[in-house]
């Protein structure tokens, strides 16, 4: 699916709460924004911990970022990625891929070597392994792919990535299959079975506990 994401691309939703998000398409110049929001979100999470292992909690920002970038700029070119606001801006992110469409293309040479040299050869060798580990563990066959959700800090827990998943998999279920995700923390396995996942595996990446989580086509929901 060739493009930028376009608005009116998805089905958007809006909440008669003004104090709860509206969930849609990513508006052009917002990739940088949404790249830090989730850099953010994830740099405290296990496996950004166990592959940056770094005290310093800006150290594991900057090492974050080149990858929430690149994540987010190919999740826009191909119209995979959603945006929750409360406002102008966005405050969480979700990159949703449908059949056929994982993973993403990797970005271009010269943009690899800039997070390289941001990263340093040990954390980027290390992100390679988890990399190399989660596909080992992909299902086979049709299948939407959570690859990523998080809400700005200041925002968790307030109703927002909630809003965000419910909005996608209500346009998962219009168009049929199963979803999968992987998460490196214990408390979203019970919030994501409370959305109709139920745990596949348990797998362990550089020493973290990876739930592997599917949750199979609701019929005519």
């Amino acid at each position: 699916m060739g493009g930028v994401a376009r608005e009116g691309s998805w089905r958007q939703l809006v909440s008669s709460g003004a104090t709860r998000p509206f969930v849609g398409a990513a508006a052009a110049g917002e990739a940088r924004a949404i790249a830090e929001l989730l850099a953010a979100a994830f740099c405290d999470n296990p496996l950004n911990l166990a592959v940056v292992d770094s005290p310093d909690p800006l150290r594991r920002l900057r090492a974050c970022q080149p990858g929430t970038r690149d994540l987010v700029d190919a999740a826009f070119l191909h119209d995979q990625l959603w945006v929750a606001r409360d406002g102008a801006s966005p405050r969480g992110a979700l990159v949703g891929s449908p059949p056929g469409a994982h993973p993403l293309p990797p970005p271009p040479l010269a943009r690899r070597l800039r997070g390289l040299w941001v990263q340093g050869w040990r954390v980027a060798g290390r992100w390679a392994e988890v990399f190399e580990v989660l596909q080992r563990h992909h299902p086979e066959g049709p299948h939407w792919y959570l690859a990523t959700l998080g809400v700005e800090p200041p925002r968790q827990g307030r109703g927002v990535g909630t809003r965000l998943l419910r909005s996608w998999l209500e346009h998962v279920d219009a168009r049929a299959g199963d979803v999968y995700l992987e998460t490196d923390r214990e408390l979203n396995v019970s919030w994501y079975q409370r959305e109709g996942f139920g745990v596949l595996s348990s797998i362990q990446v550089l020493g973290v506990p990876v739930w592997c989580m599917r949750r199979p086509h609701r019929t005519g929901a």
